[in-house]
């Protein structure tokens, strides 16, 4: 057997009703912390920033809320939270909500001795999930992570994405100091997303699992993982997105979740996740799942060329009754399987149903990571964008 490597070095705690455990693990790495949301007008999830907040003072937590997180979060945002921290003399980082405020509190949690951060230097240097980088500082403050839905993964990775919303441009910064020192991940949080969200983040945990699996980097470890979460995803997105208050779905998915973004971590994404990156940073108002449902269909016509057995197993789990079948024509299903899959959960959509202009796609296209990606040549590559932007 070939050698491997594997990395997780965030503690897990995993279960119905294990929020209430927040305040002492965040008292056991400090006496005050940022408390970092989207905002606390919405009334969704207001009332579960005031428990946070009830959870921190009960243990003697001071906290400063932070709840200016936006989708596709804007390095400002970011250097405002910096800011906040150094002048509070704030300890540790937590992170409550979707991959948006888990990236913003990893980030602050990073870059927070930084007086000025040169972002072009940032997203140019820390551009891989498996370099071993140098901080950036003197010393990283502890991030504890409780995800509010179950796809980013974010809450177990060494990922953020980050957008400079200025200059329409979203990038993904790698750094093993930014995995949080401890992930919350509470199935009961989740309960209030809607049906799409739950469609839209649902689907990113099945892409987490299905790219680091088809990756080369991918081991027995991460494989597990990967097949496990996307087996419970296949089985229980669709039934949780038509039954949205169902907690045994719910908890099945954060589970997935987890596992996704524990093999993502390792062997990192393939080409969707970097176009999503590009079509995110031009159209910012699309989700993240959502770009990568659109991208799925022809990302898996060019992926079951290059990992055909791998794509067999895929596509067994989807349609076991392709058991029998050779893995060639296994594999040649897993499109349509796709696109059924996508369909049942809402998501199948091109970019030009979305409202993407062609000025925006031409701005897409001519974005300089069609000339670096390695996973394709440049044409596949924007053939792939071609088929997200108005199908085949």
């Amino acid at each position: 057997m070939e050698g491997f490597s594997f990395y997780q070095p965030t503690k897990l705690y995993f279960g119905c009703g294990r929020l209430a455990m927040l305040g002492d693990l965040a008292a056991s790495y400090g006496k005050s912390c940022l408390l970092v949301t989207t905002p606390n007008s919405e009334e969704v999830l207001r009332p579960l920033y005031d428990r946070v907040k009830a959870i921190l003072k009960e243990a003697g937590v001071r906290f400063v809320h932070f709840d200016e997180v936006v989708p596709n979060p804007d390095i400002r945002g970011i250097e405002k939270a910096v800011r906040i921290v150094r002048e509070e003399k704030l300890e540790v980082i937590i992170g409550v909500g979707g991959g948006s405020s888990l990236d913003t509190a990893k980030a602050v949690s990073l870059f927070w001795e930084s007086e000025a951060i040169d972002w072009r230097e940032v997203f140019s240097h820390y551009s891989s999930p498996s370099e071993d980088y140098e901080l950036p500082g003197s010393r990283v403050l502890p991030m504890i992570a409780a995800p509010t839905t179950a796809g980013t993964g974010s809450e177990l990775t060494q990922a953020m994405i980050l957008s400079d919303q200025e200059h329409n441009d979203k990038e993904c910064v790698y750094h093993r100091a930014a995995f949080p020192k401890a992930a919350v991940i509470d199935p009961e949080l989740t309960r209030t997303l809607p049906p799409y969200p739950t469609a839209v983040t649902g689907f990113d945990a099945f892409t987490h699992a299905f790219e680091s699996f088809v990756r080369e980097l991918a081991s027995p470890y991460t494989m597990l993982l990967a097949r496990e979460a996307m087996r419970e995803i296949v089985a229980t997105l669709p039934k949780l997105v038509r039954e949205p208050a169902n907690m045994a779905y719910r908890e099945i998915m954060s589970r997935a979740a987890a596992f996704a973004g524990i093999s993502l971590s390792n062997a990192s994404a393939t080409i969707p996740h970097p176009l999503s990156e590009v079509i995110g940073g031009v159209t910012p108002r699309i989700a993240h799942g959502q770009c990568l449902a659109c991208l799925y269909p022809g990302f898996l016509r060019f992926q079951i060329g290059k990992t055909p057995e791998k794509c067999a197993q895929v596509a067994r789990l989807f349609d076991p009754g392709l058991l029998g079948a050779s893995d060639g024509e296994a594999a040649a299903r897993l499109p349509e399987l796709m696109e059924a899959f996508l369909r049942e959960i809402g998501l199948y959509n091109t970019l030009w149903n979305l409202g993407v202009t062609e000025e925006q796609y031409e701005e897409m296209r001519g974005n300089f990571v069609f000339n670096v990606l390695p996973f394709a040549p440049k044409e596949t590559l924007l053939g792939i964008l071609q088929a997200a932007y108005k199908g085949e």
